[in-house]
């Protein structure tokens, strides 16, 4: 088999340019373009940068509005401006490389393109004595050595969600704004230009983006909405294709088990936080609080969390402690309800008491539960269940896990119907 000169650039151009890129940006196999949907974060990203005058007119107004970015570099500027940089950190926003000299991958040969990382790696590590773990091609395209860089690297790729076009000739601040208001969404990475200059980019393209930002920032507020630096918005707004995966293992799971258990949702409200099924209590006899005495074979009320509305709640906590506080707020607006299902619904008659197990119990005996000990085996049991279970529905995952380990310790808590009415139904 043999190929003419145009058969043969046409395979380099395929395999050294197009598929790489189409891998990598249209496929997005080993890059990230957005977070999750059900996050309320956002990341702001500034390319091309840093900019002596436009670089701390954006640092000012970020904090102006107690938000963070994510600065991708371009190394030749960069070892400019180290005090810049040095702001930049010390403002707690993320720092990325985004090459030596911004080339376009697609003209460099393997060595040109190695080193035009190498060295904007090492010009921001120069200045901040730590090397950057997130990388942005210029102009978002891939050769065949930055790709396998991309796969091979712990470093992380980072694209976006949509382009602000503010580098074009024709934007302007209302421009800017209009995209930015039209197209985010919660999990959005947006791309913006603190430094223009190269073919087709408007030198007044900063400018235009600095009097388009404090609209922004202020539009995000308003759609409640948070923008964060690339750290924070990785550890807690994506989520792996194995993490994934393990989701819908367990959806399927959850499917079954909610079929098989009889848990049905309180008003049949998604909304609501509860599911409950009428059990025969099974437990030593205890009495409670208000009197109520519970002996084995009564009817009691099994309270289950609705893990679909308690995702929502844990995608927006950073902390084992904001999922509590949410988790008790939630229970606050979803007790009433629950009272009135208890009331109404006629398999709830003759029921003595409510019994939920959970690891989130701080503040329930505010609410009117009491919190008792599992027996150790099956505490055990229900605390490995658990914690799988918080480490699929947190964005923080197994490292949120671990940190908080030892807090992490299911309890029984116990309302007794009466009680329940007593406090929470309007009559």
């Amino acid at each position: 088999m043999s190929f003419n000169l145009f058969e043969l650039a046409g395979i380099v151009i395929l395999l050294y340019m197009l598929l790489p890129t189409f891998f990598g940006r249209i496929l997005k196999v080993g890059t990230y373009c957005k977070g999750s949907k059900n996050w309320d974060k956002v990341a702001l990203t500034f390319d091309d940068g840093p900019d002596p005058y436009y670089t701390s007119q954006v640092l000012d107004i970020l904090r102006l509005y107690n938000a963070k970015a994510t600065f991708f570099l371009v190394g030749k500027h960069a070892e400019k401006h180290p005090d810049l940089i040095n702001r930049i950190k010390s403002e707690g926003h993320s720092l990325g490389t985004h090459g030596y000299n911004h080339c376009f991958a697609w003209f460099q040969g393997p060595l040109a393109a190695l080193r035009e990382i190498y060295l904007g790696r090492k010009s921001i590590q120069s200045i901040t004595n730590h090397s950057p773990q997130f990388f942005r091609p210029s102009w978002g395209v891939f050769n065949l050595v930055t790709y396998l860089y991309v796969l091979c690297t712990k470093d992380k790729t980072i694209l976006w969600s949509f382009m602000t076009w503010d580098w074009d000739h024709k934007a302007s601040p209302e421009s800017i704004q209009n995209i930015v208001s039209r197209k985010v969404k919660p999990g959005s990475i947006i791309v913006f230009h603190d430094h223009s200059e190269g073919f087709g980019a408007s030198a007044k393209g900063p400018s235009q983006m600095v009097q388009a930002l404090p609209f922004i920032l202020q539009k995000l507020k308003e759609k409640n909405l948070q923008a964060v630096n690339m750290e924070d918005f990785i550890g807690y707004g994506s989520v792996g294709i194995i993490k994934k995966n393990l989701r819908r293992l367990w959806q399927i799971w959850e499917f079954c088990f909610a079929r098989m258990a009889g848990l049905k949702l309180v008003g049949n409200d998604k909304h609501v936080l509860f599911r409950l099924a009428i059990r025969n209590y099974r437990g030593k006899e205890m009495r409670l609080p208000d009197g109520t005495l519970l002996s084995p074979g009564d009817k009691v009320i099994e309270l289950h969390l609705n893990n679909d509305f308690l995702q929502k709640i844990t995608t927006s906590a950073r902390s084992l402690e904001a999922t509590a506080i949410g988790l008790l707020r939630e229970t606050r607006r979803s007790l009433p309800l629950l009272a009135q299902a208890v009331y109404q619904d006629p398999a709830c008659q003759g029921t003595k008491a409510l019994i939920g197990v959970t690891m989130i119990h701080r503040g329930t005996r505010q609410l009117g539960f009491t919190v008792y000990d599992l027996p150790p085996v099956i505490g055990t049991i229900v605390a490995w269940y658990q914690r799988w279970l918080l480490f699929l529905l947190h964005p923080g995952g197994l490292s949120h896990i671990h940190r908080q380990w030892n807090k992490l310790v299911p309890k029984k808590v116990v309302i007794s119907r009466q009680e329940l009415l007593n406090r929470y139904l309007s009559r």
